[in-house]
């Protein structure tokens, strides 16, 4: 196995720049996952880590090796692709163990070893019973597991998987994901990973890159990608419902600061001015600020709950398992709160909110509020 590292790297398709002048290192056996929107520049990524797309400019080194100038084959890294690129006249064995024939690994390995390998990998993913079966006699979900085995049968320096498990139903990708962390522990592999999924992001990964429109937006643990978002893309990447983001105007009375947006304001702690004066700005003679407030940390009452707390009619509410998500309709957009279910409100009924401002994000806007 090996790290990987790109260095000032960017990929131009004519005028359209789909990498920008990225760079960052994935460890050695590190499970490191490029998170984003479609468009982002993730695959692209991928694609100029496995050869299949050289950079515009940049290096891209494998291990010690800069590899800008080697064909795919000479890399030493196996892919997953989200739309599956299997032979339909193979079978799912001859698909899978297609990667340990090729005439430069010929002879690596027996017959035997190579069953082996095929069962213990078919095995994992559950799809051993499918070895005899042509692509075309499988399910959408079970011709991804085929592409994932086919991309993990191998033993290269390097993991490149993207969206490997995008369309597995809900039940099987909480099996696939356990088997990816699993087989990156038993085998100590380096992988990338591709998705758009934060929970996969989140779950699997060591760390992870948040990626918007070819550009680097921060690089963290999953903790602190959660928990300490640099600014308010990375911080509606993450969390479902997503973080309420609110501008607002900071205003002072007697002393006191609050946040006042157009539908609602409240007392802000004096701790936290110091995080709001750094993430402020100026303008029409306002000094303004974007909040973050995950759903999860808000309060709701029929009763005041606080000099911090404030009013809004309740817009929709739907309930859950566990929770219920309250919407509130703002000016700009939706405020949402996650209640427990033996809170019971009314389309239309006005209750206390309030914001635990121990978890409240300050932020510069760079993303759209919309409805």
């Amino acid at each position: 196995m090996a790290g990987v590292k790109l260095v000032n790297v960017t990929m131009k398709y004519g005028s359209l720049i789909a990498v920008n002048n990225i760079s960052f290192e994935c460890r050695e056996g590190e499970f490191f996952t490029l998170l984003g929107p479609s468009g982002a520049g993730k695959t692209t990524t991928l694609e100029l880590i496995a050869g299949i797309k050289k950079p515009t400019k940049g290096q891209v080194f494998i291990g010690d090796r800069m590899v800008n100038d080697l064909p795919p084959d000479e890399r030493d890294v196996a892919m997953a692709f989200e739309n599956y690129a299997l032979y339909p006249h193979f079978s799912v064995y001859d698909n899978i163990a297609f990667p340990l024939r090729a005439p430069r690994r010929k002879g690596e390995l027996s017959g035997g070893q190579e069953k082996e390998r095929v069962y213990e990998i078919t095995n994992l993913l559950g799809i051993g019973e499918l070895l005899e079966r042509k692509p075309q006699q499988l399910s959408g979900g079970q011709k991804q597991r085929v592409s994932l085995a086919r991309a993990m049968v191998r033993r290269p320096m390097v993991y490149l998987l993207d969206e490997p498990i995008a369309h597995l139903d809900a039940r099987l990708k909480i099996s696939a994901r356990s088997t990816l962390k699993q087989l990156a522990h038993k085998l100590g592999i380096t992988i990338l990973y591709v998705t758009h999924n934060y929970r996969e992001a989140l779950g699997l990964s060591d760390r992870v890159l948040a990626i918007r429109k070819g550009t680097v937006e921060q690089i963290g643990t999953p903790e602190e990608i959660y928990e300490a978002p640099v600014n308010d893309f990375v911080a509606r990447l993450v969390g479902d419902p997503p973080i309420n983001l609110v501008d607002g105007a900071v205003v002072n009375e007697d002393g006191k600061a609050f946040f006042q947006g157009d539908d609602f304001r409240f007392l802000l702690k004096q701790e936290l001015l110091s995080k709001l004066e750094r993430a402020s700005w100026e303008e029409d003679g306002k000094r303004l600020v974007r909040i973050g407030i995950r759903p999860k940390s808000i309060r709701i009452s029929s009763e005041r709950l606080s000099d911090a707390s404030f009013q809004l009619p309740v817009y929709v509410v739907v309930r859950e398992a566990k929770n219920s998500i309250v919407t509130f309709e703002l000016t700009h957009n939706f405020f949402q709160a996650v209640v427990n279910n033996g809170v019971h409100l009314k389309v239309g009924e006005k209750v206390w909110v309030e914001v635990d401002q121990k978890n409240l994000y300050f932020f510069k806007k760079s993303v759209a509020l919309t409805k």
